[in-house]
């Protein structure tokens, strides 16, 4: 039995897909975004399964990803204090667990609410992140069979590493804001 964190994953990724592409995959993103405040209150690590831990995180990560374009706007932590505040809680987490590609997930997704390396956190974890990569460069465990672990947990790591050219303070989809139960989005975007 899937978890709702993971079918929300899945329905997040799904329905930002079908509206970058201008078709309807089972639903619209609005309908999905309307999940969040459902899926509040997160539960606590140490309340969860390791594999319920993963499904939280990464449904936080892409509920994220989806709203700012995978990257190209900044979010206001105001808007998701809950999701911004798990993040933060749950950094050192990934670090104790030897995960470099949830790692590398919660360091972008911590960028994409504006925080940087001056955040004594960040830092420490970025300096984790390069002391630990492979001898070739790479991150996560170099002899997974799986390709797609192998080059994910590399490509989040470095997505986490990197800083952005943001285009501005908003989400993707106009309105959809709204429904994310934070506070409400500028009227005018800011740039940055």
């Amino acid at each position: 039995m899937r978890s709702r964190y993971d079918v929300w994953t899945d329905a997040l990724i799904t329905t930002y897909s079908g509206e970058i592409a201008g078709i309807t995959l089972g639903a619209r993103y609005r309908e999905v975004i309307q999940w969040v405040p459902a899926m509040r209150p997160y539960p606590a690590r140490a309340s969860v399964s390791t594999s319920t831990f993963y499904n939280i995180a990464y449904s936080i990560t892409h509920l994220i990803y989806t709203l700012n374009d995978y990257n190209r706007y900044l979010l206001s932590p105001d808007w998701l204090p809950q999701e911004f505040q798990y993040l933060k809680t749950n950094l050192e987490e990934t670090v104790k667990m030897h995960d470099s590609e949830t790692l590398g997930e919660f360091l972008d997704t911590l960028r994409d609410f504006g925080m940087t390396e001056r955040d004594p956190l960040i830092r420490t974890v970025v300096e984790y992140a390069l002391s630990n990569q492979n001898r070739d460069g790479s991150c996560g465990e170099a002899t997974d069979p799986d390709i797609y672990t192998r080059y994910h947990s590399t490509w989040t790591a470095i997505d986490g590493l990197r800083e952005y050219g943001w285009h501005g303070m908003r989400v993707k989809f106009p309105g959809v804001q709204r429904l994310l139960g934070g506070q409400a989005e500028p009227a005018v975007a800011t740039k940055r």
